[in-house]
């Protein structure tokens, strides 16, 4: 029991322990109904309104809670549970209204983001738009958009389509792509008809590098290379704004003034590396491995060059594109500095967390999606690790890897945790952003798709070598 002050938050963790009343006022939340229906809020505050509102449709109950809270003092029971879900076929147990996936194979990696795409196409509309946010816990679609993300997600759409062949899923993808392109503007450089991604009177690298990414995928697996004017044109810009020293001296710009905005990402830069790689695919006589070296030369060289291994960005996007770089151009500079970034990123998971379920991700409390895109990174660390000769850095990657997703897996949405949702069938195999918030962002799913895939590929190649 628990003497509750309403203008202090509660002592234990809502999303582990329940809340009652007094027994005549027949009131009970199980756990997952506080976090479902955000009845005490993330700061452990007790949101009465919130309360009034989900039992609305029972009066009696509305009665005795308001009886009940008719002061600032109120006597309420915390209470812990011990939660099953039955399918019909197996009994799960159940954790903070999410399974554990100590074992999980091959196929099962597969299914998980097989769900995620189903997400996808049914998120898409006619015109090619996603719902960008899907607030879970109010029904409710945000109103915001943002391009890059929309290029990021078409790309892990078709690295799904790529492995499962899935037609509804490529069609939805090809809607996004004509959507993508309507953003895409003329920005005429020196070198000659190039192209910018436009948003809000905006021209971002990160823009043109994941439209570049998601474009490159698309004509290398469906060998429909309608776009390939516009991919060179998305390069031609991000060539047009590499310094001599190989920075990229614009990360946003207006459009179509052209003023340059004090304003950096720490990724767009890995971002366009991997874009220009990706182009060199198809445009194999272009300057594209030239400008990607002196990129890659001066993230290392320059802008990480005097950081220690701890201090090191987790970029996954530069850890995509240096073990490509690296089978093109094999400097040892590039594979040293992947298997560093590794390093740095095993050394930060959290592998003995103060709860169980947060064991394999990143920072406190963690998120699905910071723990999806370094996943992804360690993919192509592991890959490198593997091809050139590190067996114990091979071994103590795929650990990582297999920790991460395991924690991953528990943000998805299963039939056993949407049981308490507003519509639970819209939710079905959406990532959200933490164990505790259920919002479902498109780039949630991006990067959880791409680190499914990534580890599915790892073990779909140790079959085929066995």
């Amino acid at each position: 029991m628990e003497d509750i002050d309403l203008n202090k938050p509660v002592r234990l963790e809502r999303s582990l322990y329940g809340m009652a009343f007094n027994r005549p006022s027949g009131i009970v939340f199980i756990p997952e109904e506080l976090v479902a229906h955000s009845l005490i809020n993330k700061a452990q505050y007790i949101r009465r309104d919130k309360i009034v509102e989900y039992i609305k449709k029972q009066p009696t109950n509305i009665k005795e809670y308001k009886n009940h809270f008719n002061s600032d003092h109120s006597k309420t029971y915390r209470f812990s549970t011990k939660s099953f879900f039955i399918d019909g076929k197996d009994v799960v147990n159940l954790y903070r209204g999410h399974r554990f996936f100590e074992k999980v194979t091959r196929d099962e990696l597969l299914a998980a983001a097989i769900k995620a795409g189903q997400y996808l196409t049914r998120s898409v509309d006619p015109a090619g738009k996603f719902v960008y946010i899907y607030r879970a816990k109010t029904d409710k679609v945000a109103k915001k958009y943002n391009i890059i993300r929309h290029a990021g997600i078409v790309y892990s759409m078709l690295q799904l389509y790529e492995v499962t062949g899935d037609i509804a899923l490529l069609k939805a993808a090809k809607r996004a792509i004509k959507y993508l392109l309507e953003a895409v503007y003329p920005c005429p450089t020196e070198n000659g008809p190039a192209a910018c991604v436009v948003e809000e009177g905006y021209a971002k690298l990160g823009g043109n590098a994941l439209s570049a990414v998601a474009l490159a995928k698309y004509m290398e697996i469906t060998k429909d290379y309608q776009y390939m004017s516009i991919l060179l044109e998305l390069g031609r810009w991000i060539q047009s704004i590499q310094g001599e020293n190989g920075a990229f001296a614009v990360h946003k710009q207006s459009y179509p003034g052209g003023e340059v905005v004090d304003f950096v990402s720490v990724y767009y830069p890995g971002e366009a590396l991997l874009a220009v790689i990706r182009i060199h695919a198809l445009d194999p006589e272009g300057p594209w491995l030239d400008i990607a070296e002196a990129a890659a030369h001066y993230l290392i060289k320059v802008r990480d060059g005097n950081l220690k291994d701890n201090e090191l960005p987790h970029d996954h996007w530069l850890l995509y594109a240096l073990n490509e770089l690296y089978r093109q151009r094999p400097d040892p500079l590039y594979l040293n500095q992947a298997l560093r970034i590794a390093r740095a990123i095993l050394e930060s998971q959290n592998c003995n967390p103060i709860y169980t379920d947060w064991r394999g991700s990143f920072y406190i409390p963690p998120r699905s999606t910071s723990t999806a895109t370094r996943i992804e990174g360690l993919c192509s660390a592991y890959l490198l690790a593997q091809d050139f000769g590190y067996p114990e850095a091979t071994k103590t990657i795929l650990e990582g890897i297999w920790l991460g997703i395991r924690f991953q897996l528990q943000t998805q949405f299963r039939p056993e945790s949407v049981l308490y949702l507003n519509d639970p069938q819209r939710c079905l195999g959406g990532f959200h952003r933490s164990l505790t918030n259920f919002d479902i962002r498109i780039d949630y799913l991006q990067h959880n798709i791409s680190s499914l895939l990534g580890l599915y590929r790892i073990l779909t190649n140790k079959e085929k070598n066995l």
